[in-house]
């Protein structure tokens, strides 16, 4: 359900030990999933490098 919300509509999971309990194992696959979000592509990288504000004023 936790997946589907996050709107991924095939994948799989596992898990076993401490983070086999139902609340451990969503704050892991959120923590997961957040962290994706952080990644940056090739293709986004070069959008992402700016000029220093000393050479930007010059």
């Amino acid at each position: 359900m936790l997946l589907m919300t996050a709107g991924i509509d095939d994948g799989c999971t596992s898990a076993r030990g401490c983070t086999a309990i139902l609340g451990n194992f969503a704050k892991a696959t959120f923590d997961a999933i957040s962290k994706t979000y952080s990644y940056l592509t090739a293709d986004l990288r070069d959008d992402m490098r700016t000029q220093a504000p000393a050479v930007a004023a010059t």
